[in-house]
């Protein structure tokens, strides 16, 4: 189309005045589409600039041109009211929820982290279980009832989400940043620069740490014992050997016998434990 058109018809007879309203017409019909803006313009004109499939609406003013929306898409590539799709960033001062259903937040790993986060920013981590947010200089938990190093024992043998087995194994400084942070190296220093241990509580019974109490004194926190007997001893009566080598009770105010070493019989399993349940312990990433 000619999108030149000025909407004016001229005093004309037959063919040319013919030819004028067809002209007229035919940017009526086409939205005035065209490479370039219409040379005349008037307050709300339309315009279908075809060098990007954007359709215009002349200002007000009539000094400027405002997008509605784009001429080869489906809705004018507007969100639908019902389950929009959006890409990029979208931006909004506040957002108020009216339903009773759901606000999703992006889901992602901790290396799908943004690179470059904002202060406020929020999504769920699936390597770490939590919703968490940016605030300025972390990535901080926002499940407040779980803390980050808190140990449970488990009656199941999955390990829940957001929580690893207390396995003694080497895990990522990086993936694992908030669980660092909190334990360090306290169970074991990994490879010395990208891991380190968790835990191992695999067939260990926990002991409260003594923290200058005086009970179990010597002990760092995360430190391990082997097992033991406190020490103590046991008297008996027993027979004993004679000057002839035979035995006989030994009586007060003997005098012709001789002391020998005796050893009871062995009894008992391979270590000394209390009655037990046998659980799975899971410490909070």
């Amino acid at each position: 189309m000619s999108n030149t058109h000025d909407y004016d018809l001229a005093n004309a007879n037959g063919a040319t005045f013919r030819s004028d309203l067809n002209n007229v017409l035919g940017d009526i019909q086409s939205t005035n589409s065209g490479t370039s803006a219409p040379s005349t313009t008037v307050a709300g004109k339309l315009w279908i600039d075809e060098t990007n499939n954007k359709i215009k609406l002349r200002n007000e003013a009539n000094n400027g041109w405002i997008e509605l929306g784009a001429s080869d898409t489906a809705e004018m590539g507007h969100a639908t009211v019902a389950s929009p799709t959006f890409t990029g960033t979208v931006t909004t001062p506040e957002l108020s929820c009216s339903g009773t259903s759901r606000l999703k937040l992006p889901v992602g790993t901790t290396a799908q982290r943004p690179g470059s986060p904002a202060t406020g920013d929020t999504r769920v981590n699936s390597t770490l279980g939590q919703v968490e947010a940016y605030d300025g200089s972390a990535w901080i938990n926002l499940g407040g009832g779980t803390p980050t190093g808190a140990i449970y024992a488990m009656g199941t043998s999955t390990v829940p989400t957001g929580f690893l087995e207390c396995n003694g194994a080497a895990v990522s400084r990086s993936t694992y940043a908030t669980l660092f942070s909190t334990i360090s190296t306290t169970f074991g220093a990994g490879d010395g620069s990208s891991t380190f241990n968790l835990p191992d509580l695999r067939g260990e019974f926990i002991r409260g740490w003594d923290n200058s109490r005086g009970v179990d004194s010597g002990r760092s926190l995360g430190s391990t014992q082997s097992d033991d007997l406190k020490a103590h001893t046991h008297t008996y009566v027993d027979q004993q050997n004679d000057a002839s080598g035979g035995y006989r009770w030994w009586k007060g105010g003997d005098n012709d016998c001789v002391a020998a070493d005796k050893q009871t019989e062995s009894t008992g399993g391979s270590e000394t434990r209390p009655r037990n349940v046998a659980l799975m312990y899971v410490i909070k990433t």
